[in-house]
């Protein structure tokens, strides 16, 4: 297991490494000048090569991506054009937003599709089976801005419920009111996830159900609850967890449309003024980011299987 966890980490670590050639590479193909695009046509060529030395793009390629690797390895990101700001204190401030709301709505996805998927399951073919898909078909086909908008004219201008419908400006210095403002994004954005999540927990659960190892547990006399949830459930939950965990890299992408919705300052909408005001070095550091949450949640699940089945080979 130890041997297996040391290849998978430096396996993540060339990942990284890749993904940064990637990312730097990106502003390479950016066609025309850069400095030019971000500053924009009436731009003077001395505010151009003002920036352009600012950048660094004035040095050869492989010099500035050696540099800016350096700084990666340092935690140092760059600094923005838009804010002015070190680009990870930006980052980090608001991943202290984003990733409340993502693990919230995992959480809140899987408390609601395992045991609704398992209910289908049981009952596969039944009104109740129907009754599930035909939710979760709906839960996925509707955008989640109209979700978020639908749940703010219920919940705020029907209900008249004292929820906030954007972030605090003081952040996390009010607890109770930052909490308060991230009720409705996490339903819109868990209620989205769980609607996936409970097709795939039916389909699993419905295949392992026919195995020939559930037939012999029946055929033992135990009693369905144990043959369930001690025998079906545990194989049944390695493609859910391997979903959980690109489900929740996925979810800081999916972020930027309910942040923008709710007006929630995180990592979503920073990635997407960064993109408006042509804030490449910024854009980078959001992309690396995102990058480094898929790969360690990647490492992560690999991990787990082992714990999940005994049949995986760590030869």
């Amino acid at each position: 297991m130890l041997s297996y966890a040391l290849r998978r980490l430096a396996l993540a670590l060339i990942t990284l490494w890749l993904a940064t050639l990637l990312v730097f590479g990106a502003l390479l193909l950016i066609p025309g000048n850069p400095a030019q695009a971000i500053l924009g046509l009436e731009a003077t060529p001395e505010d151009v090569a003002a920036l352009e030395a600012r950048l660094g793009l004035d040095r050869p390629p492989l010099e500035r991506y050696l540099s800016w690797l350096g700084g990666v390895l340092r935690g140092d990101l760059g600094q923005s054009i838009r804010y002015e700001q070190p680009i990870s204190e930006l980052i980090v401030a608001r991943l202290g937003i984003t990733l409340p709301i993502v693990v919230a709505s995992l959480l809140l996805a899987t408390f609601i599709a395992v045991p609704l998927g398992i209910l289908a399951a049981r009952q596969a073919g039944s009104l109740v089976d129907l009754a599930v898909s035909l939710g979760a078909l709906l839960g996925i086909v509707l955008p989640s801005f109209w979700v978020g908008l639908m749940f703010i004219y219920i919940f705020i201008v029907w209900l008249k419920l004292p929820l906030p419908t954007s972030f605090p400006i003081g952040g996390w210095e009010n607890p109770e009111r930052a909490l308060a403002a991230l009720v409705l994004p996490v339903l819109t954005v868990g209620l989205a996830s769980a609607s996936f999540l409970v097709r795939l927990v039916r389909g699993s659960v419905l295949e392992v159900l026919h195995q020939d190892y559930i037939r012999t547990a029946r055929a033992k006399g135990l009693s369905e609850r144990v043959v369930l949830y001690k025998h079906a459930l545990r194989n049944a939950a390695l493609p859910v967890v391997t979903v959980l965990g690109l489900e929740f890299a996925s979810l800081l992408i999916a972020t930027v449309v309910v942040e923008t919705v709710f007006g929630i300052p995180g990592l979503g909408s920073l990635s997407l003024t960064a993109i408006s005001a042509r804030d490449y070095p910024l854009v980078q550091g959001v992309v690396l980011v995102i990058a480094a949450f898929i790969v360690l949640m990647n490492l992560a699940v690999d991990l787990l299987y082992g714990l999940l089945d005994p049949r995986v080979s760590y030869g």
